[in-house]
């Protein structure tokens, strides 16, 4: 393959993820997965004051998820984010870690459901999950 041909797929791949970012929605209200028993908090609301006295605030979460859109709308259009995938949104600037599950509710229309939050700079995360950096 010459270059020419590798910069026309490059930007025909660029025209189609702009052409579906323009339809698709994500959904970034904060929606934490709940816990079994009614009325339980989730794993995410649980964990969000427990760090040495500094609260994880909804906001924190939200701006950082923000960050990591166009990324995440890449991966679904390449085929690597699909529903019930998880993947983590990790801010290299706060050290903040957001697992995330995605729910597609249609073909242009996404839920993200936060598992768990963390302050961690070496955060773990299973092989070959799916990590976006943002700062």
């Amino acid at each position: 393959m010459n270059l020419r041909s590798l910069i026309l797929e490059h930007l025909l791949l660029e025209k189609k993820i702009a052409e579906i970012r323009a339809n698709l929605t994500l959904v970034l209200n904060l929606g934490y997965k709940r816990g079994e028993i009614p009325g339980m908090k989730s794993h995410a609301e649980a964990r969000k004051k427990r760090h040495e006295g500094r609260q994880i605030r909804d906001y924190d979460v939200l701006t950082t998820v923000k960050k990591a859109t166009d990324d995440i709308v890449q991966y679904i259009v390449i085929g690597d984010l699909y529903d019930g995938i998880e993947f983590v949104v990790r801010d290299l600037s706060t050290d903040l870690n957001v697992p995330i599950i995605l729910e597609e509710v249609s073909p242009y229309e996404f839920n993200l459901f936060v598992k768990t939050v963390m302050v961690k700079k070496d955060f773990l995360t299973g092989r070959n999950q799916i990590v976006i950096d943002v700062k």
